[in-house]
């Protein structure tokens, strides 16, 4: 994110590519998911409830105080602005055998979070050079970034934990230094195909898929950002590949890993301060359909999803106001590939938003769009939010407005005047639809969430959160994704633990991407068993079957367990996407 629209020129801070992370210090700078970043920054505090280390925070309102620099953007000022990508930053240590938080011991243990989005975070470790993450300062005027002082007061924004002013050496071991974790809601190539396609010219990209350019190109570095309606927050589109070379810098993309944490759903919220408008008690499904046309304005009203005979053209009715996150987004890709434009809808949720000559029609995005009649008329709009903070500030304070977030107990924290919906008849939460209230620790329910039916499939709308490494840190990533499992129960019911997870998302191939030699999507060896080829493809939206049918599949074709096993991927004699 960033926080500015116009005026930021910030110099490229050059790290040498060649750094290496203080094996006795940081264990990880991390960068991604919005969703993610609460619950992740509780479980390294906690290091998955076993303690309490020390933590430091920079504010979740974004106050540019914490951003990652893109090293690949050239040092000449009219790039200057698209080098910089802004986010909130948690940094937890241990005091280490004798030290204090306040002055802890040379073999502390740190580790950092930068909360942009998944794609970003992704963007961030593939590119090469990595982007750095830094805490500071800059003049707008000059470029010059200042560091951050030793002794600056934390943010508390870690929902319970009081800050403790940064330390010296904890700033020193992360600060500057580059990202070396992605935390991501969708998988890499799917991260790819989003960047692809939000950069590609407006239209079709090409014969044989309902997917489209959004105009925001050309890449590598799009000529401006994408930016929120309700503020200064903006996203950076950098271009950026998965395998082969660096398509700005040439340097080669070297072999990563990818670390499972667990699976997490996608609600759809409404606000609830009109009582005769969507917080009416007869609404409490939607299914897919009407979903997806509610997001691309052709459902306009909020008795559109209600079961009843047409109230009548003179009837009153209230105008729905849609919120739309960045394609940037995990919880934007899921929803896109899982509903609006599955092969069903054909939908985008940026649909009908270029000019004439190829670019985003509005910037932030907004189109309106009224329905008459003789009796109330209504306008129905369409808006662009950045980050999960965003979405859910903007549902709680905007009458009649959808919108979808990723779940966690600590994102949905404190929140009012929203309820969920089911989806399909099939609650994200519970075995059964009850009426909608978040569950919190407050009103008692957060113990009885099961999510059962994510669990067997029927959920249309979920992903695996995944650490994305090089192999050499993959133990790293998995001691993390491990704080953050360990750290589930009756308090934080926020995802399926991968390990607890039997259904899966077939993976795919998709158009314009490459991704390795031969473009093979393979489901890997939790599907096809240990010795098939790794995970790799995209799977957002792809078909969910259980790892029984999987693997049935994979003894079928005779490679189970072998070199040759990919599982039923897009290579199948049937379809692999919905």
């Amino acid at each position: 994110m960033r926080i500015t629209k116009y005026s930021l020129v910030v110099a490229l801070l050059v790290a040498s590519f060649c750094a290496k992370l203080n094996a006795q210090n940081l264990q990880a700078n991390i960068a991604g998911s919005t969703a993610f970043w609460l619950e992740a920054g509780e479980a390294a505090y906690t290091l998955g409830g076993t303690t309490t280390t020390c933590a430091w925070t920079t504010t979740t309102t974004i106050d540019g105080s914490s951003f990652v620099i893109d090293q690949r953007v050239p040092p000449v000022v009219q790039y200057f602005p698209f080098s910089v990508d802004f986010g909130a930053v948690w940094v937890t240590w241990t005091t280490g055998s004798t030290g204090t938080c306040a002055n802890p011991s040379s073999d502390s243990n740190v580790w950092a979070y930068i909360s942009l989005d998944s794609v970003l975070g992704d963007r961030c470790f593939f590119a090469q050079p990595q982007c750095t993450l830094n805490v500071g300062s800059f003049n707008q005027s000059t470029g010059v970034v200042t560091p951050l002082s030793p002794g600056t007061a934390g943010a508390n924004a870690l929902y319970g934990v009081t800050d403790t002013p940064i330390p010296a050496s904890i700033l020193n071991a992360f600060n500057g230094q580059t990202i070396s974790i992605a935390a991501t809601d969708i998988l890499p190539v799917d991260a790819k195909f989003a960047s692809y396609s939000t950069l590609s010219n407006c239209g079709s990209l090409g014969s044989g898929t309902q997917f489209i350019g959004l105009g925001y190109g050309p890449g590598p570095f799009a000529p401006e950002p994408m930016y929120s309606y309700f503020s200064e927050y903006y996203t950076n589109i950098n271009d950026f590949n998965v395998y082969g070379q660096d398509g700005a810098t040439g340097l080669p993309i070297p072999p990563y890993s990818i670390t499972p944490v667990g699976a997490i759903p996608v609600i759809v919220v409404v606000n609830t301060s009109n009582p005769n408008g969507f917080g009416s008690p007869q609404l409490s499904n939607v299914n897919r359909a009407e979903l997806g046309l509610l997001f691309t304005a052709v459902l306009l009203r909020t008795a559109d999803p209600l079961k009843q005979q047409f109230a009548g053209t003179s009837a009153t009715y209230y105008g729905v106001s849609a919120l739309i996150p960045s394609p940037l987004s995990g919880a934007y890709n899921i929803l896109e590939h899982s509903i609006t434009n599955s092969k069903v809808l054909y939908r985008s949720l940026d649909i009908a938003n270029c000019d004439p000559y190829g670019a985003p029609a509005a910037n932030p995005l907004i189109a309106s769009r009224g329905e008459g009649g003789p009796g109330n008329p209504t306008t129905y709009n369409r808006y662009r939010v950045i980050g999960t903070t965003e979405m859910l500030s903007q549902l709680q304070s905007i009458q009649d407005s959808i919108g979808f977030e990723l779940w966690s107990a600590e994102n949905f924290a404190g929140t009012s005047a929203i309820k969920y919906l089911s989806v399909d008849g099939v609650d994200p939460f519970y075995s059964t639809y009850v009426d909608g209230t978040i569950p919190q620790s407050g009103n008692g329910l957060l113990p009885n969430v099961t999510f059962s039916h994510m669990a067997d499939g029927s959920y249309p709308i979920w992903n695996e959160e995944r650490l994305i490494s090089s192999p050499a840190n993959a133990g790293v990533a998995a001691t993390f994704a491990g704080y953050t499992q360990a750290q589930l129960g009756a308090t934080r019911p926020d995802f399926i633990p991968d390990s607890q997870l039997y259904v899966f998302h077939m993976h795919f191939a998709p158009v314009g991407i490459t991704f390795n030699a031969t473009n093979t999507a393979a489901d890997g060896p939790k599907v096809c068993g240990p010795g098939a080829t790794p995970e790799d493809g995209g799977d957002v939206g792809g078909l969910v079957l259980s790892l029984q049918a999987g693997a049935d599949y994979c003894v079928l074709r005779g490679n189970y367990g072998t070199a040759a096993g990919v599982g039923p991927t897009n290579t199948a004699s049937f379809g692999a996407r919905q």
